[in-house]
């Protein structure tokens, strides 16, 4: 054998080990994510915030559906004379009222001022993973014009919106980090060694 082609043996073993060392630190990854859903021993969540905001997320998501279907259904008889985008904006943006109130509401009631944000997050985190799914699944560039154009009317703006009102919220409303307090000078003087 000759020198270049150990030394290229060598250098895809290199590129081989790399490779499987990443895979092993994607995966352990992956597991410690799916982790955080499981229970500690004395029967509470690992993340009891990831928990709390996927499951709000599941809540919102049936919130939005429900609002679409009845919401709709009721501003139809009021927009019919109105252009199709304009009634379809007009209706986007009463679902996401009416789904943000309630967001409001539990904002205000629950003590973690993160919660609501999460759950939003997890929205957007559904909405991109769905848009990337179907982007792979439809290949046809006109029935993927016509999905784009139901997401923004029927998900992106209620997400975006609620992404935008829950940002600010837990801006203003987050608690102030502690004060660092200082030692008094004397007390450095007396430390024992």
């Amino acid at each position: 054998m000759d020198k270049n082609q150990v030394s290229r043996e060598t250098r895809e073993l290199e590129r081989e080990s790399r490779r499987q060392q990443r895979q092993k630190k994607w995966d352990e990854r992956a597991r410690s994510f799916w982790k955080t859903f499981l229970f500690t021993e004395n029967g509470k969540p690992k993340s009891g915030f990831l928990v709390y905001t996927f499951s709000l997320s599941i809540v919102f998501i049936a919130l939005l559906l429900i609002g679409f279907n009845f919401i709709v259904d009721w501003l139809s008889p009021l927009t019919a004379s109105w252009p199709v985008t304009l009634g379809n904006l007009f209706a986007s943006l009463c679902v996401s009222a009416a789904v943000m109130l309630i967001g409001a509401v539990l904002h205000r009631l629950l003590s973690d001022k993160r919660l609501m944000l999460g759950t939003y997050l997890w929205l957007l985190l559904y909405l991109v993973a769905s848009v990337i799914t179907m982007t792979l699944l439809l290949r046809d560039w006109e029935t993927m014009r016509v999905f784009l154009h139901f997401v923004l009317w029927f998900a992106a703006i209620p997400v975006g919106l609620g992404l935008v009102l829950f940002t600010l919220l837990y801006r203003r409303d987050r608690p102030a980090p502690a004060p660092v307090e200082e030692e008094p000078a004397w007390k450095k003087y007396v430390r024992r060694s």
